[in-house]
């Protein structure tokens, strides 16, 4: 017992002295406590998944952390295997775990972030990309994923700066100029969302969604015919997509 805490004791394999459960070698012998094999593991798991076999990568990356369930890049490396087949739970339970054991791994804090927005959990995922910032505040990614976060929380104020700062870091966010137009529009700064969605549209010839948007703001100008276009523009680019499937 230390400082009240009981702490657990194990036994080296091979001379029997005591040895903590987070010790890698023992001190006695130098034996290795932990999966000898482990560097091999990660790069079976490696060759596995670039061949498509996620099964047997995952099933490496389980025998690792049998051994050592603190290892952060297996936990990391788990949690993306699950979040790409859609196992958002699991995914989050592997990100977490990997979070615990290394705070500053600022990937695994943003794919943590990402999987529970896509889980719909947005306070969750803000509070995980506000820390990737404290992190680095230059992580533009992590700006960018904030902002739609704020965004789909009803946080608007806060979302456009973000989405502000996401821009300045990273002008190709054209995305970004999208969703700062919608949040102009909902609080009938006419003009600016105007403006948003045309740079939106022009960067990205023809971005469906700003364009509809466009339609609606001069139609409601009286300019029915610039409406017009933009619908028929709207159709040119987008003939497979119908009102109902473009973004809010």
């Amino acid at each position: 017992m230390s400082n009240g805490k009981v702490v657990s004791v194990e036994r080296c394999p091979r001379c029997g002295a005591s040895c903590a459960p987070n010790h890698k070698f023992c001190a006695e012998c130098g034996r290795f406590l932990r999966d000898e094999f482990l560097d091999q593991r990660l790069l079976l798991a490696l060759v596995h998944e670039r061949e498509g076999r996620n099964d047997e990568a995952r099933q490496e990356l389980e025998r690792i952390l049998e051994s050592d369930p603190g290892h952060v890049l297996a936990n990391h490396w788990l949690g993306s295997l699950y979040f790409h087949e859609g196992v958002l739970e699991v995914a989050i339970r592997y990100y977490q775990k990997a979070v615990a054991a290394a705070p500053r791994f600022i990937l695994a804090h943003y794919d943590l972030g990402v999987a529970w927005y896509h889980q719909g959990n947005m306070l969750e995922a803000i509070r995980a990309f506000r820390r990737c910032l404290e992190i680095d505040p230059h992580y533009n990614a992590a700006h960018y994923r904030l902002a739609l976060a704020l965004f789909h929380a009803g946080q608007l104020e806060e979302a456009l700066k973000q989405f502000e700062d996401a821009i300045l870091l990273t002008p190709e966010y054209l995305m970004a100029h999208y969703h700062m137009g919608v949040i102009h529009e909902r609080r009938g700064e006419m003009q600016a969302a105007e403006c948003a969605f045309e740079y939106s549209e022009d960067q990205a010839v023809g971005e469906v969604s700003s364009l509809f948007h466009l339609a609606v703001l001069r139609r409601a100008q009286g300019d029915v015919a610039g409406a017009e276009e933009c619908l028929r523009r709207a159709r040119e680019f987008g003939q497979n997509l119908s009102p109902a499937t473009v973004r809010p």
